[in-house]
């Protein structure tokens, strides 16, 4: 027997209707990213594909700290997206010539979430741990805030705290660690 109410033919349209408006609108979109990725990091020029897989969807970038460049023995700034912490980027000279190993097992029991283990490239200049990299360059002479203090090397940091992660962002994480150290080397006559 056929049912001959068109209400209920027009009920069960605009059910299934809302049903599939519901089903688009909950559809996985990507979360968007409102600001301006920067193309400087605490002084150093940056390429915006360097720093794109470290920062999240948000709609506020802020900075505090120092610029790089700036001819202190230690120096730094950190990025927060939407107020919570997202990527420190550092450096520090040092009387001896540390390597990039070194530096980064030290890094990696201090910010490591528990994993220890330190992949150096190849040139044996940079090291990759859990949350960040590390990359160290010589630098004979003396600091100009150290009252005498010599230095044989620096190192440039960067700790990271997004994407979760960074097995997939290792390469990229090394390569952006690299890309500043020349800007710290010229900005201390390195």
């Amino acid at each position: 027997m056929a049912d001959h109410r068109p209400g209920r033919h027009i009920s069960c349209a605009a059910l299934s209707l809302a049903v599939l408006l519901l089903t688009a609108c909950s559809g996985e979109k990507k979360p968007e990213v409102a600001y301006t990725l920067p193309e400087i990091l605490c002084g150093a020029h940056v390429k915006k594909r360097a720093v794109e897989p470290f920062f999240p969807p948000g709609k506020r970038l802020s900075k505090t700290g120092e610029s790089l460049t700036n001819g202190k023995y230690a120096s730094g700034c950190d990025y927060a997206v939407d107020n919570a912490k997202t990527l420190l980027v550092s450096n520090f000279f040092h009387e001896d010539a540390a390597t990039a190993r070194q530096i980064a097992e030290k890094r990696a029991v201090q910010y490591g979430n528990g994993d220890k283990m330190v992949t150096v490239d190849a040139s044996g200049d940079a090291a990759v741990y859990s949350r960040g990299a590390v990359a160290v360059a010589p630098c004979p002479g003396y600091a100009s805030d150290t009252g005498g203090l010599p230095r044989t090397s620096f190192s440039v940091e960067v700790l990271v705290f997004y994407p979760k992660d960074l097995s997939k962002e290792r390469n990229a994480l090394t390569e952006l660690v690299k890309e500043i150290v020349p800007t710290v080397a010229r900005a201390n006559g390195c």
